[in-house]
C-alpha cells in the first residue's frame, strides 16, 4: 500500500465517518486483502471496531462506531440435527441434475438483458385506428349532452385541440370532464370524419370502470363497442371502439410490454392534479411520445387553479381555467364551534346503558399493578427519572396517558398538579392527558392546582382550557367516532337542520367499517332513523356504486368513503359533509429503510375540492371539519406529490422496462415530481439485495415475474418462495393480511371509543391473549393471520356472513376478510396472468398447496421471501440487531414480547437467534422466530460464491468455517454441514431460476422428466427437515392449518348488510302488496316488545321455524297492533342458563309474519336486571312459563341497548 494512502487517505476517511451520522461503514473491495490489516489498526487507534466481512464474493472491511448495533460480536452457530443429516443426503442423493464440478454455485443469469418482450402479453393489441361512424342522437343523448356545464366552451375547447398539442383543462368535479372531454372529441371526429381513438386513464381501476359503464350506457351499447375497457381483469376492445378506459399504471403496463402510440390519437388523462405515481411516469412517457407522434394530442384534466407546472414540464401547450368559486358559499365549522354546538344542543342518545359498569376491569392484570407502582413512586418523588418509567410505558407500550391508579384513582396529570411540577404537567398536556379526569376524592388537576396555590400550573392549565390541543381531534392519527356519531343525532334528530344526504369522508377502509357498524347500532336501537348507509372506497366493486347511484331518492343517504369520492362523478346531491381532515401516507425513511403509514392532515387544496362536492344551491348546506380553526391555518396549501414519498420498488421496476438503457435515477429524476436521490439509491439497492435487479441494475428473471403481481417486490419474492416450497396457500393469506387492516392490533387509548376508553388496559391484554391463542407457541404473528383467517371461514361453514349484528369486532372482522379475499383472488388472477400459476401440471394450485398444511415449510417460505428483513438476538448486548437499522424494537403487537417485559427477558423464551420481521420505522409490528438453517439455504443472494467460505483459524484442526450469506449475516458450522448445505442451496435456486425462466412453458411443467427437479421431491424432503430442525430447537407442534379456503368467498358484506337494514327497505317490507308507501316521521315510532321462549339456539330457532309456527305464537297477538308507525320487535330468551340470545324485528311482508334478525349475542338476564335497577326501571321476572308475553317498552329499549352497544373483549368471556 502507498505510504501516503496508509498515513493520510485512510484516516483521513475515518475521521470522516467518525464526524457523519452514519454508525457504520464499508470500505471499497479495491483494497488488497493484505492491505485490510492497516484498515483494521488504524480504526482500532481511534476508537472504531472492525470486521473483514465478504461482500459479492470479495473481501472488505466494515467499521463500526462503538453505539453500532448492526455489528454481530461473533458469528451464529449453525448445527443440524441428526435427521436433517439424513433427510438433506438423501435429497442429494435422488438429485441426478447436481453439478458436482461446478465452482460457483448457480450458473450466471441469461446473457441477454430482459426486455418487454420477454414478459407476458397481458393486453390486447389496439386495432388499427379509423373515423367513426356518423350517429344521430337520441332526445335521453341530447338532454345529456346539454347538462354538462361546459357545453358553451365546446367550440373553444375543440379549438385548443386543435391549435395544441397538450392542453390543460382546469375544471371542479361537477363538469364531469372525463365524459364530456371524450364525447366532445368524438363528436368532432364524427362530422370531419377524421381518424380518432380515445384513450381516458383513470388513477383507480373502480373509476375507470365507473365511467366506461356511464359512457356505455349513454350509447346505449354493451362495453366493447364504442367504448371500450382495458383492465387486467377486464378486456373489452373491438375494431368499432374508439374510446377505451383505462387506467396510467395499466397503460404504463402496455408499454414496458411493446405497447406503442401509433393506434392512439388523443389521450385523456384525468385527476393530473392529484400527481398519483403512475400518472407522473407517464407523463413522462407522453412527453416523450410527442417527439415521434407529432399528431397525437394529450388533454389533461385538473382541479387545481392554475396549470403552470404541467405546461412548464410539456415545454408547450395552453389551459382553460374554470375552477370559479361558487357565489353560494357553504358554510364551514370547524372543531371549536362544532364543540360549542352540540354542548348547546342538548344531545341525546337513549339509555347509556354501559356507563356506569362498575370499573373492576381495572385491577384484573399483572401490568396494572406495575403501572400502580410507577404513579406511586412519581407521587413520592417527583423527579425527572420517577416518571421515566410512566412515560417509556406510554410511548413503547400503549399505555394510556390518562392511566388511573386502580385504589385512589389518581393519574400522572393529577399527581403533577399536586406536586406543582409544572414542567411535568405541560409534557403530560401535549401528549394529550386529560385534567378533568377525577379521582376517589373527586378531585381533578385543576380543582388541586387551585386548592393549593400552584400558580405556575394553574397558568398551565389556563392555557390548555385556551387552546383545547390534547384533545383526541387534535392529532390526525386518531379519528373521533363518538364526535361523528353526535353530528349525526344533530343533522338528523335536531328542527334546525333540513334533512338532506349527508358525506363522510374518513381516512382509511378500517375506520369506514368501524363506523359503519356505530351508525348501524345507533339505527336499529331506534336513535337514528330514516337513513340508509352506503360505502365508497378504492378496492370496492361497482356493486357498490350502483347501490348509491340508483338508490329511492326520498331516503337519507349517508355515504362513509375515503378520498375516492373525490374523483367519483356521482349525481347524488349532498347537503352536509363531515370531514375527517385526515388521511394515511405511505411514507419511506430513508435513515432505516422502512415503510412508514404516518397520518397527517389534508393539506388546503383537497379540502376546498371537498367542499366543492356539497350542493352549494340547496340552503343550509354545512362542512364539518374535524380540525381546529387554528390547525388548519398552518396546514399547507398544498401537499407533495407521492413519488417523493412512498416508497419505490414497484416505480423502479416500471422504470427499468420503461427505459432499460437508461439508470433509474437519471429516469426518475426528469419526471415531473422527482423523488429525493437518496430514496432511489436505497431502493435500488434493496431490489439488487432480493434479486429483482442484477448488480448492473438490469431486470432478473424474478423482476420480470413481479411486474405483474400487485404487491410491494418483497411480497411478490415471497408468493415465489411459497409456490417453490408448494405452501401457495397460507403465504397467499399471509401477503393479503399484510396489505389489509389487522383486525387484531393493539389499539391505543384514542382509538377506542369515549365509553370504553376507560378500560383500556383490559381491552389491550384481552386482544393480547387472544393473539397468544392463535400463535400457539409458535413464536409467529404470521401464524396468526392464517389461523385468524382459518377460523373465519370455518365459522361461515361455507355460507355468506349472517346480515345480523353480534358485536362491533365481529362486523369489522367480517368487512376486513371481505377485503383479504378480494385481495387473495387478485393475487391468484396476477399470478395466473404472470404464468406462475398453471391450470394443470406441477404448477396447478392443487400441487402448489401439498405443504400447505405444514407450518415448518411455511416459516422457511417466509425466510425466503422476507429477506433482508432478518434481525439478530444479541444476548450479550442485550439488544435485536438488523442489517440496516440502527436500533429495533419490539412493538407490544407482537407475541415475541410481553407488555413492560424487558427484551432480556423475552430473548430467554426465543427458540432460536434468528427473526424475520415486518416494522414501522424501528418498531418490530410483526415478527416470526425461524431456524438457523432456514436463513442459511434461503437468505442472501441467490448466487454464493465459495469466497464467500473462510476458515475460522488457521490451524488446520480446527474443521469449523465460517460463511458470510452476504455483508450482514455471519454464521459458523462444520465444514461437512457447509458443504452440504451448499450443495442444497444449489439445487433449490436453480430450480427458483427454472420457475422464473421458464414458467411460460406450460408443457414443461406438464411432465416430469427424470432430469428435472422436481418440485414435490424438493418441498417434500425439506419438509422433513425443518420439521426436525424445529422439534431439535425446542419448537411445539403447530395446529393443522390445512384448511383450505372456500372457492368462492363472500365480496361484499358491507353492502349486504346496509341494504337489509337500509330505511328503503324498511319502508317497502312494511307495506302490503300492491299499496305503494306513504311517507311517514320516523321519529314518532312506537316500539313494543315480546320475550319468547326457546330451548334453541339461535341458528336453529330460525332455521326451524316456519312462517304457520311463527304466525301462531306471535302473529295473533302482532298483527292487530302493527302499523308503519309501531314496529314490534321479538325478544329469544332461554333459561339454563338465563340469557338473552336474539333480538328481531316482526313484520308482515307479502302476507307472511316473519322475523328479521337485527342482533344475535348471549347477555345474561341479571345483567338486564342490573341495568334496570341503574335506570330506574322496574325489573322483569323471566321465568319461563310462558311461551311468549309482552314486556315494558323501556325494558325492552334497554335490552336493544345491550346487544347493540356491547363490547367484545369486555363481554365475552
Amino acid at each position: 500500500m502507498n505510504q501516503v494512502i496508509q498515513t493520510k487517505f485512510i484516516p483521513q476517511q475515518l475521521l470522516y465517518f467518525i464526524a457523519g451520522r452514519r454508525c457504520c461503514q464499508q470500505f471499497a473491495c479495491t483494497y488488497r486483502s493484505t492491505d485490510h490489516d492497516v484498515i483494521v489498526n488504524c480504526a482500532r487507534a481511534l476508537g472504531l471496531r472492525s470486521q473483514v466481512v465478504q461482500h459479492n464474493g470479495q473481501s472488505c472491511v466494515k467499521v463500526f462506531k462503538q453505539a453500532c448495533r448492526h455489528y454481530l460480536e461473533e458469528p451464529k452457530l449453525l448445527t443440524l440435527a441428526s435427521p436433517s443429516l439424513t433427510n438433506l443426503f438423501t435429497l442429494m442423493s435422488r438429485l441426478t441434475n447436481l453439478a458436482r464440478e461446478e465452482q460457483e454455485i448457480i450458473p450466471e443469469c441469461s446473457p441477454y438483458r430482459i426486455s418487454g418482450s420477454d414478459l407476458p402479453v397481458f393486453s390486447v393489441a389496439l386495432p388499427a385506428i379509423h373515423p367513426p361512424m356518423i350517429r344521430f342522437k337520441t332526445e335521453a343523448q341530447r338532454n345529456f349532452i346539454n347538462s354538462f356545464p361546459g357545453l358553451q366552451l365546446s367550440k373553444d375547447i375543440l379549438q385548443l385541440t386543435y391549435a395544441h398539442r397538450v392542453v390543460v383543462f382546469n375544471a371542479d368535479l361537477s363538469w364531469d370532464k372525463s365524459m364530456f372531454v371524450p364525447l366532445l372529441i368524438l363528436e368532432d371526429c364524427e362530422v370531419k370524419k377524421s381518424n380518432v381513438k380515445i384513450m381516458c386513464l383513470e388513477r383507480e381501476a373502480i373509476i375507470a370502470t365507473y365511467n366506461s359503464h356511464r359512457m356505455a350506457e349513454y350509447f346505449g351499447e354493451q362495453l366493447g363497442e364504442t367504448v371500450g375497457i382495458q383492465l387486467p381483469t377486464c378486456s373489452k376492445v373491438s375494431t368499432n371502439t374508439h374510446i377505451i378506459f383505462s387506467t396510467a399504471q395499466y397503460m404504463l403496463r402496455s408499454l414496458a410490454g411493446g405497447e406503442n402510440f401509433h393506434n392512439i390519437s388523443h389521450f385523456v388523462v384525468n385527476d393530473v392534479h392529484l400527481h398519483d405515481p403512475y400518472t407522473d411516469i407517464l407523463l413522462t412517457e407522453l412527453k416523450n411520445a410527442l417527439n415521434c407522434c407529432i399528431n397525437l394530442r394529450i388533454v389533461l384534466l385538473s382541479q387545481m387553479p392554475t396549470a403552470d407546472k404541467f405546461l412548464a414540464f410539456f415545454e408547450e401547450g395552453c389551459e382553460m381555467n374554470r375552477t370559479e368559486i361558487s357565489q353560494n358559499e357553504v358554510r364551514i365549522s370547524f372543531l371549536e364551534e362544532i364543540h360549542s354546538c352540540i354542548a348547546l344542543a342538548g344531545i341525546h342518545k337513549g339509555p347509556d346503558i354501559y356507563k356506569d359498569m362498575p370499573e373492576v376491569f381495572r385491577t384484573k392484570s399483572q401490568r396494572n399493578e406495575q403501572m400502580d407502582r410507577c404513579l406511586q413512586a412519581y407521587e413520592e418523588l417527583g423527579t425527572d427519572t420517577a416518571i421515566r418509567p410512566f412515560l417509556y410505558a406510554i410511548n413503547y407500550d400503549l399505555v394510556p396517558v390518562n392511566y388511573r391508579h386502580s385504589v385512589n384513582g389518581k393519574t400522572a396529570v393529577l399527581i403533577a398538579s399536586q406536586l406543582n411540577n409544572a414542567n411535568h404537567l405541560r409534557l403530560l398536556l401535549f401528549m394529550g392527558a386529560d385534567p378533568y379526569i377525577v379521582d376517589e376524592q373527586q378531585q381533578n388537576a385543576i380543582s388541586l392546582a387551585a386548592s393549593k396555590g400552584n400558580n405556575e400550573c394553574i397558568d398551565a392549565l389556563n392555557n390548555y382550557s385556551l387552546h383545547g390541543y390534547v384533545v383526541k381531534n387534535a392529532k390526525p392519527d386518531f379519528v373521533d367516532y363518538d364526535l361523528i356519531i353526535n353530528i349525526m343525532f344533530l343533522l338528523l334528530t335536531k328542527p334546525e337542520f333540513s334533512p338532506g344526504n349527508i358525506l363522510i369522508i374518513l381516512p382509511t377502509y378500517y375506520h369506514i367499517v368501524k363506523l359503519n357498524y356505530m351508525l348501524l347500532s345507533h339505527c336499529l336501537t331506534g336513535n337514528l332513523q330514516e337513513m340508509s348507509i352506503f360505502v365508497l372506497h378504492e378496492n370496492m366493486k361497482m356493486d357498490y356504486i350502483d347501490a348509491l347511484v340508483k338508490a329511492r331518492c326520498n331516503t337519507v343517504k349517508v355515504v362513509l368513503t375515503t378520498a375516492i369520492i373525490e374523483s367519483l362523478p356521482l349525481k347524488v346531491p349532498f347537503k352536509y359533509q363531515i370531514d375527517s381532515a385526515c388521511r394515511v401516507t405511505p411514507m419511506y425513511d430513508s435513515t432505516n429503510y422502512s415503510i412508514e403509514d404516518r397520518y397527517e392532515w389534508v393539506a388546503k387544496d383537497c379540502l376546498a375540492r371537498r367542499e366543492l362536492l356539497l350542493n352549494t344551491e340547496a340552503p343550509g348546506s354545512q362542512c364539518f371539519r374535524l380540525i381546529f380553526k387554528e390547525r388548519y391555518e398552518s396546514v399547507p396549501e398544498t401537499s407533495l406529490p407521492p413519488l417523493q414519498t412512498m416508497y419505490l420498488d414497484r416505480i423502479c421496476l416500471l422504470v427499468k422496462f420503461l427505459a432499460p438503457h437508461k439508470i433509474i435515477g437519471e429516469y426518475l429524476h426528469f419526471t415531473i415530481s422527482p423523488p429525493p436521490l437518496i430514496n432511489v439509491h436505497h431502493i435500488v439497492q434493496i431490489l439488487k439485495k432480493i434479486d429483482v435487479l442484477d448488480e448492473y441494475e438490469d431486470v432478473t428473471w424474478l423482476g420480470a415475474r413481479l411486474l405483474d403481481i400487485p404487491v410491494p417486490c418483497q411480497l411478490g419474492r415471497l408468493l415465489v418462495f411459497g409456490i417453490l416450497l408448494q405452501c401457495l396457500d397460507p403465504i397467499l393469506t399471509i401477503v393479503s393480511s399484510l396489505m389489509s387492516p389487522d383486525p387484531l392490533s393493539i389499539p391505543y387509548n384514542e382509538d377506542l371509543d369515549h365509553l370504553w376508553d376507560r378500560f383500556t388496559i383490559f381491552i389491550q391484554n384481552r386482544i393480547k391473549n387472544e393473539r397468544a391463542r392463535l400463535a400457539d407457541n409458535q413464536f409467529s404473528d404470521h401464524f396468526i393471520f392464517v389461523r385468524l383467517f382459518q377460523e373465519w371461514q370455518s365459522g361461515l361453514n361455507h355460507k355468506l356472513p349472517p346480515l345480523h349484528l353480534t358485536d362491533e369486532y365481529d362486523f369489522v372482522l367480517n368487512g376486513v376478510m371481505e377485503q383479504l379475499s378480494n385481495t387473495r383472488n387478485e393475487l391468484v388472477s396476477s399470478l395466473r396472468a404472470a404464468n406462475l400459476v398453471h391450470g394443470r401440471g406441477q404448477l396447478s394450485m392443487q400441487n402448489l398447496n401439498l405443504m400447505s398444511g405444514n407450518w415448518h415449510v411455511v416459516k422457511a417460505a417466509l425466510t425466503g421471501g422476507m429477506y433482508p428483513n432478518i434481525c439478530a438476538v444479541d444476548v450479550g448486548a442485550n439488544c435485536l440487531k438488523s442489517v440496516w437499522c440502527s436500533g429495533v424494537h419490539l412493538h407490544p403487537n407482537t407475541v415475541l414480547r410481553d407488555f413492560l417485559e424487558p427484551f432480556n427477558t423475552s430473548a430467554l423464551n426465543f427458540r432460536s437467534p434468528w427473526i424475520l420481521c415486518n416494522k414501522q420505522r424501528s418498531h418490530i409490528l410483526y415478527a416470526t422466530v425461524v431456524v438457523p438453517l432456514a436463513v442459511a439455504l434461503f437468505a442472501g443472494p441467490t448466487k454464493l460464491r465459495l469466497s464467500q467460505i473462510s476458515d475460522t483459524q488457521t490451524n488446520s484442526h480446527d474443521r469449523n468455517v465460517n460463511i458470510f450469506i452476504d455483508e450482514w449475516i455471519w454464521m459458523v458450522m462444520s465444514n461437512s454441514n457447509v458443504q452440504l448445505i451448499m450443495k442444497t442451496r444449489q439445487s433449490f435456486f436453480k430450480l427458483y431460476y427454472d420457475l422464473l425462466k421458464y414458467c411460460t412453458d406450460h408443457d414443461r411443467w406438464r411432465l416430469d422428466p427424470a432430469n428435472d427437479v422436481s418440485l414435490t421431491l424438493v418441498a417434500d424432503s425439506l419438509a422433513k427437515v425443518f420439521e426436525s430442525e424445529d422439534s431439535s430447537f425446542g419448537f411445539t407442534t403447530p395446529p393443522p392449518i390445512n384448511d383450505r379456503p372456500c372457492i368462492k368467498l363472500p365480496g361484499s358484506y358491507l353492502l349486504s348488510v346496509n341494504a337489509h337494514f337500509s330505511w328503503i327497505r324498511e319502508i317497502e317490507e312494511s307495506v302490503p302488496l300492491f299499496q305503494k308507501p306513504q311517507p311517514f316521521n320516523s321519529h314518532f315510532v312506537e316500539r313494543q316488545f315480546f320475550l319468547l321462549h326457546t330451548e334453541e339456539s339461535s341458528e336453529d330457532f330460525y332455521a326451524n321455524s316456519s312462517a304457520a309456527y311463527l304466525d301462531s305464537v306471535l302473529g295473533k297477538f302482532a298483527r292487530p297492533i302493527e302499523s308503519p308507525n309501531r314496529h314490534i320487535f321479538v325478544i329469544l330468551y332461554s333459561k339454563n342458563p338465563d340469557v338473552m340470545i336474539s333480538v328481531s324485528r316482526a313484520k308482515t311482508i307479502k302476507g307472511e309474519f316473519t322475523l328479521k334478525e337485527y342482533f344475535r349475542n348471549s347477555i345474561p338476564v341479571y345483567e338486564i336486571s342490573e341495568a334496570c335497577v341503574s335506570l330506574k326501571v322496574n325489573v322483569p321476572v323471566f321465568d319461563g312459563r310462558l311461551m311468549s308475553c309482552l314486556i315494558d317498552k323501556r325494558v325492552g329499549n334497554i335490552i336493544m341497548h345491550l346487544f347493540a352497544f356491547r363490547h367484545h373483549w369486555i363481554h365475552s368471556r
